[in-house]
């Protein structure tokens, strides 16, 4: 299994009590994770992980599930030319990554629904008109599974500067 990070900056939407749609955020860091790997049938698979990067990461994480059968159905419904699961979050990566560097010629949002799940929209300027690149559906994370990865998460963080400490001294 491979595994890829990057730091991305999503547009982030969530909607009012009226129904209308509500931008939180013009440019929210999040981390981007994706975890390629194959099933037991040899079929490429992927997990886009989208966690928030601004410190909200103890509330809110997404994930994306691209099984090879998730995955033909996104293609049959977008239109997809990449052959598989693996090929996709590759095209998600660069799409994210290229609206971080280059807001001016593509733009990622995140529209958050009521049910806590989301949709990635990734559209880039074709210069007379909008494309859309690529839609993924994420499902929020429950509460526990958060809990258990803040947890993890802080008890590396302590282990590092534990080691910090015995090779510098104390960090006042």
């Amino acid at each position: 299994m491979s595994t890829t990070r990057a730091i991305v900056r999503l547009e982030l939407r969530g909607y009012a009590v009226d129904g209308k749609s509500v931008v939180i955020a013009r440019a929210m860091p999040f981390e981007l994770v994706i975890a390629r790997a194959r099933d037991g049938e040899g079929r490429a698979r992927a997990m886009v992980h989208l966690t928030p990067h601004d410190g909200r990461s103890t509330f809110t994480r997404y994930r994306c599930a691209l099984s090879a059968q998730a995955f033909e159905e996104l293609r049959a419904a977008q239109s997809l030319t990449v052959e598989d699961a693996w090929a996709c979050a590759e095209v998600c990566e660069k799409a994210l990554k290229a609206a971080t560097e280059v807001p001016e010629r593509a733009f990622a949002v995140l529209v958050c629904h009521h049910g806590g799940g989301a949709r990635l929209e990734i559209v880039e300027d074709g210069g007379h008109r909008l494309m859309s690149v690529l839609e993924l559906d994420f499902v929020q994370v429950d509460d526990a599974t958060v809990r258990d990865e803040v947890a993890r998460e802080y008890g590396m963080m302590k282990v590092k500067l534990a080691e910090y400490e015995r090779r510098f001294g104390v960090l006042a």
